[in-house]
């Protein structure tokens, strides 16, 4: 450690004083410099590890070229064979949703009206007994929601759901989305089947069949309606 700050300052006064003497010698300097730069320099250049490098290269390249490709081709085209190409439920599916102010002439515009109004507002208890989320019948309060495209791309009943409140419209957007994606790519739903949309937390859906004009709706076909089990 102590060494190597002796030799720099050393060199740096050894180079202060050689600095003063002739031009002949200033010019001595330079050449002398000069050797040993050029002479480490080209020592290395040799083209030695060059080819050995490029040796190396070669065969790395005419190995496994060949049959990768072919590889890949084969597996590519199998892969197209197995599975058809998923369909994207955004693409051939739209939601539609009913806010209840539009539902005019239905028990739900009429609550709606009465709950936006603080004046006719029912106590908390009377608002507790609104039929929430109850499937029986559509219409009756909050959102309505259907699916649209499900029997154009898939030749499946359109699926809707009943009497949502707006707290909630948000996920159930999302669950009919989940099952028109299900029913274009996996399979149809039928009445009286059941479906566990999660596991953890358990929940589970059924599927109930309505014929058109029947429990608060006006279709020109039959539909489904989600019911909730769990």
């Amino acid at each position: 450690m102590y060494g190597r700050p002796a030799n720099d300052y050393l060199a740096r006064m050894s180079s202060k004083k050689k600095a003063k003497p002739s031009k002949e010698e200033k010019k001595a300097k330079p050449a002398a410099k000069a050797k040993p730069a050029a002479a480490p320099k080209a020592k290395p250049a040799k083209a030695k590890p060059a080819k050995a490098a490029a040796a190396k290269a070669k065969p790395a390249k005419a190995k496994p070229a060949k049959p990768a490709k072919g590889d890949k081709a084969k597996a590519a085209k199998g892969a197209k064979g197995k599975r058809p190409r998923r369909k994207n439920a955004e693409d051939y599916v739209t939601i539609g949703i009913t806010p209840p102010e539009l539902a005019d002439g239905t028990n739900a515009f009429e609550l709606n009206a009465r709950l936006a109004d603080m004046q006719s507002r029912p106590d908390p208890a009377l608002v507790a007994k609104a039929p929430w989320l109850n499937q029986e019948r559509a219409y009756r309060a909050g959102y309505y929601l259907l699916t649209h495209g499900l029997r154009e791309a898939a030749g499946h009943p359109e699926i809707e759901i009943c009497n949502v409140p707006g707290a909630m419209l948000g996920s159930a957007h999302d669950l009919l989305t989940a099952l028109a994606d299900y029913a274009l790519n996996e399979g149809a739903f039928a009445h009286g089947e059941a479906m566990m949309v999660t596991e953890r937390p358990l929940s589970v859906i059924g599927f109930l069949a309505i014929a058109p004009g029947e429990r608060g709706t006006d279709h020109d076909t039959e539909v489904l309606r989600v019911v909730f089990l769990r």
